[in-house]
Formats: C-alpha cells, sequence, structure tokens
C-alpha cells in the first residue's frame, strides 16, 4: 500500500487542526442553536396599529405585518393588575400577519410575585390565539421595576407554546450600555427610536455612523415614527416598526416605505 509523503502527511494534519473547530461551529449553530424565529420567519416590516380606529386593508399580506394593541394592563400600589381590551376596530385583509401587543402601565405597583402570575394570566388571554404569529409587550419599566418584569416575562415564556416568538419594546437607552436585558427569555427587544430622552442627539449620531447597539437582543429590529422619521444605519436588514401619530393611510405608509429605502 503507497504511503504519503510525510510532508503531505503534516499539511492534512495541520489543515484538520484549522478546519475542525470552524466545521464543529458551524455545525453547532446550524443544528444546536435556536435560531430566532422572528427573523427566521416574520415579515421586516410591522405597522402598529395603536388604540383608535384603523383601516389596514390597503396593506397586502405579503407586504408587511400589522402589530396591533389588543390590551392595557393597569398595576397600581398592592391591587390586582387591571385589564382593559382594546375597543376601536381593526380592519385588515384576510392572512395578514398579526402581533398582539399589550401596554403595561404601573403606579407605584409593588410587584409582588402574585401581580406577576396575575398579570401573566391576563397576558395569557390576549396571547392565546393560533392566529397571531408573535406576542409584544410594551412596557417601560423603571429601574425598580426589572425584576418585577424579568419574572413576569420568564412565567409567560414558560406558558407561551414555542411556536409564538416573544418580543418587547426597549427605551433606546436600555439598549445602548445598559445591558440589564441581556438574560430576559424573549426573541427581541425593539429600541424605540422616538420621543427619546437626553440620549437622543447621542443615540442618533452613532446609528448615522452606522454603529450598532451593544446589546444582542436590539441588533435585529427598530422602531421609528413617521413624525421623526430616522433612516435606519447603512446595510441594514433588521426589522423596522413603524408607528404613525395619526390613523395609518395607504401614502403615509408609502411615504414611510419611500424615505425608508
Amino acid at each position: 500500500m503507497r504511503r504519503w509523503p510525510m510532508w503531505l502527511r503534516w499539511l492534512l494534519l495541520i489543515a484538520a487542526v484549522m478546519l475542525v473547530p470552524n466545521l464543529l461551529n458551524f455545525v453547532t449553530k446550524r443544528w444546536f442553536h435556536r435560531g430566532d424565529p422572528l427573523i427566521d420567519s416574520l415579515p421586516l416590516v410591522f405597522l402598529w396599529a395603536w388604540e383608535r380606529p384603523e383601516d389596514l386593508r390597503f396593506l397586502q399580506p405579503s407586504e408587511a405585518g400589522i402589530a396591533v394593541l389588543l390590551a392595557h394592563i393597569y398595576m397600581e400600589g398592592e391591587g390586582a393588575p387591571r385589564m382593559e381590551r382594546r375597543k376601536q376596530h381593526l380592519l385588515l385583509t384576510p392572512q395578514t400577519p398579526l402581533m398582539a401587543v399589550v401596554r403595561i402601565e404601573t403606579k407605584n405597583a409593588s410587584g409582588n410575585q402574585a401581580q406577576a402570575m396575575q398579570t401573566v394570566d391576563q397576558l395569557f388571554k390576549v396571547f392565546d390565539d393560533s392566529r397571531l404569529v408573535a406576542a409584544q409587550i410594551d412596557y417601560d419599566a423603571g429601574t425598580l421595576d426589572r425584576p418585577f418584569y424579568a419574572s413576569l416575562l420568564q412565567r409567560l415564556r414558560d406558558r407561551l407554546p414555542q411556536r409564538l416568538p416573544l418580543s418587547v419594546t426597549s427605551l433606546a437607552s436600555w439598549c445602548d450600555g445598559d445591558r440589564w436585558m441581556k438574560a430576559l427569555p424573549v426573541d427581541e427587544a425593539v429600541p424605540m427610536l422616538f420621543r427619546m430622552g437626553p440620549d437622543r442627539d447621542t443615540i442618533r449620531r452613532k446609528l448615522a455612523a452606522g454603529d450598532e447597539f451593544p446589546e444582542p437582543l436590539c441588533q435585529g429590529s427598530l422602531g421609528i415614527s413617521t413624525d421623526e422619521l430616522l433612516r435606519p444605519p447603512s446595510k441594514w436588514e433588521g426589522r423596522v416598526y413603524l408607528f404613525h401619530p395619526k390613523p395609518w393611510t395607504k401614502e403615509a405608509y408609502e411615504a414611510a416605505l419611500k424615505e425608508l429605502q
């Protein structure tokens, strides 16, 4: 049997040492790492439909999805959370991808475990719908509210079906150096790039320069308002959520897309 020259055997050994880690890394990512279902399967554009009458029948299912505010949850002091369902109509084309949004507002809430469990019960009533492609929570949690919010999200994730991605809105400051979200059991955090506070100009400059947020959860989506339209970073390939301060029209939607492009 013919034997390979020593130099060739050494060359093959070196190549194997160099290639095996990369191959293992590829296999691990491909087969053992759960991909982000939002990025993989959902539209790259969502229109937020807030608490007002909305007629979005101009939107074709293949164009974009609708993130519709379906309920508010209010908490105060030691009291149980109170939920108010959407009261305004939403008209849409059948088969349009639909994401359910719930807004949480608290006032001196204790954030105890009973409130967390009761809030999850309320959220589950909204999100337990087979027509939904995702669920989203909008909550401007204060610093003291963060442990409560993290506990709430973990309880909710445990109850939601795995097929349903969980999204949260995020203050832009949470994504820019404030890393408290890194352990949250969510698929994405949407940085709200409008109605920003003192960090507004700094964050806008970073994005204009093509920088991304250091928080990984915030690197796949952006929230933008049509009255403060901010162009995404160059070569942006992530998801964009569009907010309109008035009821949506086809003209407003097309103008926002034109600006983004």
